[in-house]
């Protein structure tokens, strides 16, 4: 009975420790109501779920500190890429040339909005057309039969 009662404590633990950030402890109280414990082991369950969620909390700290690392040095890649870009097209284009490229650009995403491929589930071949609406793109003569499927009784 005794390791049943700390085996359903542990799984409601574990259950509540995947849905938050930190898994919540038991009080002592909430670990004194569990039968058949003594105060040697209530002290030893509550010590052990203790380092249960300081382990998790640890793991979640270095996660996050991994993520962040990884997010800059993405982050220094594109700036790499877009000044070996910015080089390349300064040595074709020339200054002037470059600028202009540069104003050309600009236009061109403000006027077309973020790329397709940005988009999820948007675009062409994803069952939008190009202005956004959801039916197909209208055919040339809906209304007449496609030459030479007429019918040649009439």
């Amino acid at each position: 009975m005794k390791k049943l009662s700390i085996g359903i404590l542990l799984l409601c633990v574990a259950a509540s420790a995947s849905a938050q950030f930190g898994p919540p402890v038991p009080t002592a109280l909430e670990v004194a109501a569990i039968p058949g414990l003594s105060g040697d082991q209530q002290a030893g369950v509550r010590k052990i779920l203790l380092q249960r969620r300081d382990a998790v909390e640890a793991l979640m700290i270095r996660q996050h500190a991994d993520f962040d690392a990884l997010r800059q040095k993405e982050r220094g890649e594109r700036e790499r890429i877009d000044d070996t870009t910015a080089v390349s097209l300064r040595k074709l284009l020339g200054d002037d040339g470059l600028h202009k490229f540069a104003e050309w650009h600009a236009a061109q995403r403000d006027n077309h909005g973020p790329r397709p491929e940005m988009q999820r589930g948007a675009g062409p071949g994803r069952g939008m057309r190009h202005d956004g609406h959801d039916a197909p793109p209208p055919t040339p003569n809906a209304g007449s039969p496609a030459p030479g499927l007429a019918d040649d009784d009439e």
